[in-house]
């Protein structure tokens, strides 16, 4: 099952004015059995996920399962 990572929560998402055009909101997509697998490994890399490239890593606000 994949699930998406983001550093905003829903909430912010929705609420946050966006004053300079759509800004590209950083999330990451991965697989994993279930939620609590999803939970688990942001919480084993202290509430942190990384870009596959490594160049940026966020603080996990949100995660959603898809597809």
């Amino acid at each position: 099952m994949k699930f998406e990572f983001k550093g905003l929560s829903s909430y912010e998402e929705n609420s946050t004015p966006n004053y300079v055009g759509d800004t590209k909101v950083r999330s990451v997509i991965q697989d994993f059995v279930n939620m609590d697998e999803a939970i688990e490994f942001v919480s084993n890399h202290h509430g942190f996920v990384k870009t596959e490239d490594d160049k940026f890593a966020f603080e996990v606000r949100n995660i959603s399962a898809i597809g």
